[in-house]
């Protein structure tokens, strides 16, 4: 099973308010899930949207990933689980150009990796980068499923946005921004090619 979800990244005085605990690296340690709000949690979205440093980098995404056994291969459990979204479609584009991407993954020193099987499946493999033979996580599963959820996630997220907060919603997931540099794949170019993929 596979579930994407666009969360959005809360302030150090947020986080500490809301745990009790002074000091936000220690509280995220304790409980990871503190460092995000849902975009379901209308009390916080809105907090969050209101304030002045509300941007681009309160943006990020959390993917799990459990197998058949219930055992979390990307998740809160393990390291890899919290990750900045836009790793995620850097990756996908290099994935869509060379049928396999490298990429570095989060704040920590880690390395994404993605390459295409056959029969369409998908290969992710998270590791260390200083020593990329220390494995966090390593599975197989569909191209179609994996991404196909990343793509749902991101579309809710704006479509959620932009009709809640048309005044606050000043981004466009459809075009490149961060003064030219691609951080954002385009979302249609991405739409189109996950048709094409078997299922």
């Amino acid at each position: 099973m596979i579930k994407a979800k666009v969360l959005l990244n809360k302030p150090v005085s947020l986080i500490e308010e809301e745990t009790g605990i002074d000091n936000w690296l220690v509280a995220v340690t304790q409980r990871p899930e503190a460092r995000y709000a849902d975009v379901n949690d209308r009390k916080q979205l809105e907090r969050l949207m209101m304030g002045p440093k509300f941007g681009l980098d309160c943006l990020q995404m959390a993917i799990h990933v459990i197998d058949e056994c219930g055992q979390s291969l990307i998740g809160y459990e393990v390291p890899s689980g919290l990750n900045i979204w836009q790793d995620y479609l850097r990756a996908i584009r290099k994935l869509m150009e060379q049928d396999k991407a490298c990429v570095s993954y989060g704040i920590d020193p880690y390395l994404l990796e993605l390459e295409r099987q056959r029969n369409g499946q998908l290969r992710c493999t998270i590791r260390l980068e200083l020593f990329p033979q220390d494995v966090l996580t390593q599975f197989i599963t569909s191209e179609k499923l994996f991404l196909s959820e990343l793509l749902r996630a991101i579309e809710f997220l704006w479509s959620k946005l932009l009709r809640e907060y048309p005044s606050q919603s000043e981004f466009d997931i459809c075009k490149p921004k961060n003064e030219g540099k691609d951080i954002f794949i385009e979302i249609e170019s991405l739409r189109k090619w996950l048709l094409q993929l078997p299922k």
